[in-house]
């Protein structure tokens, strides 16, 4: 399946720079810093979501043994408040499609399949969408190849993530990425604790360790080469659709970064999308839709009476509700 003529002439319209991974093409970080202000310049709707977020109100939240940050954010009200159910998708024009985009917003064409595209509701400083240049649903088995391969390309002062199709991916009926700058998760730093790492595995050259005590169950899959880093991945996702029965992907978070010669994915295995909260009447509603940014440790509020609301009890409650525990990934790590 090729893009129709339309598409291509739109995809040409909208190109700031490609990247194809010749050695003569500049460093991919480099063009998504390029394009970055370039859009700020002459995009108003991007500039207006810098704005927000240089406004953004954080808080800490400690618990015993973890951290997160929740941050007030109200431009991520159509993320954390969108309808995903079938006939919504349906009836909404997909803004991952490139005929449907803002007219001012360009483009990285990355690899031919792919746009790279500044997110205009940023969480992050820098903050990417990386989109199938067509519209087909989320599924990270079949495209984990690519996934490695942008975080490689990114380089390691990036950090690529993934959100399944029923956990936090606001439009999971069109194959996308995001990127941002490495370190600013929590659990990105959480998780190279010697202490809160355990029950390391080692399947064909990559090692595959789960954490302990950090609220959430979380799977760290770390290896040198790309086919082996994916294999694992794929059996890792394999055994988790078994252990819980799920229809199609099972629900998963996913970061990955380049670190050296290698990789490193941190898989967060998970229940269910949102929390009953979500779903609660009145001043007892939390519209919270945990997705890789929250379970990486940065909590997601677009209303203040969410943003002030939450507390390490709460917080604790949410990831026992929509998250694996430490011993339901031990039994996970048991399936491999």
């Amino acid at each position: 399946m090729t893009p129709n003529s339309g598409t291509v002439e739109e995809l040409e319209r909208r190109c700031f720079a490609v990247f194809d991974g010749r050695e003569e093409t500049p460093p991919l970080s480099d063009l998504a810093d390029g394009l970055l202000k370039r859009q700020k310049e002459n995009w108003t709707g991007l500039s207006e979501g810098y704005a927000v977020l240089g406004a953004v109100r954080v808080r800490e939240i400690r618990g015993d043994g973890w951290g997160v940050n929740v941050h007030f954010n109200p431009r991520r009200i159509m993320s954390s408040g969108a309808n995903l159910d079938p006939e919504s998708l349906r009836r909404r024009p997909c803004f991952l499609c490139p005929e449907n985009l803002p007219p001012e917003q360009q483009a990285i064409r990355y690899r031919d399949d792919y746009l790279i595209l500044c997110n205009p509701a940023p969480i992050f400083p820098a903050h990417w969408t990386i989109a199938h240049v067509r519209h087909f649903p989320q599924s990270l088995s079949d495209h984990l190849g690519i996934f490695l391969r942008l975080a490689a390309d990114f380089g390691p002062r990036t950090t690529v993530f993934y959100n399944g199709p029923r956990c936090g991916a606001s439009a999971p009926d069109h194959l996308h990425f995001q990127a941002a700058p490495a370190g600013l998760l929590p659990a990105e730093e959480e998780i190279l604790n010697p202490r809160k790492r355990v029950g390391t595995r080692r399947w064909d050259g990559v090692e595959i360790s789960r954490t302990a005590g950090l609220g959430r169950g979380i799977l760290v899959i770390e290896g040198k080469e790309e086919g082996s880093v994916a294999a694992a991945a794929v059996e890792v996702i394999g055994a988790l659709g078994r252990l819980t029965s799920s229809a199609g992907e099972p629900l998963l978070n996913i970061l990955c970064a380049r670190t050296g010669e290698g990789w490193r994915l941190i898989l967060f295995p998970r229940r269910k999308h949102r929390p009953d909260a979500y779903f609660r009447k009145g001043g007892k509603r939390r519209l919270i839709s945990p997705g890789a940014v929250d379970m990486g440790g940065i909590i997601i509020t677009s209303r203040e009476e969410d943003f002030l609301a939450l507390t390490p009890d709460l917080v604790r409650g949410i990831f026992r509700e929509v998250a694996f525990d430490d011993a339901a990934v031990d039994a996970l790590l048991d399936a491999i």
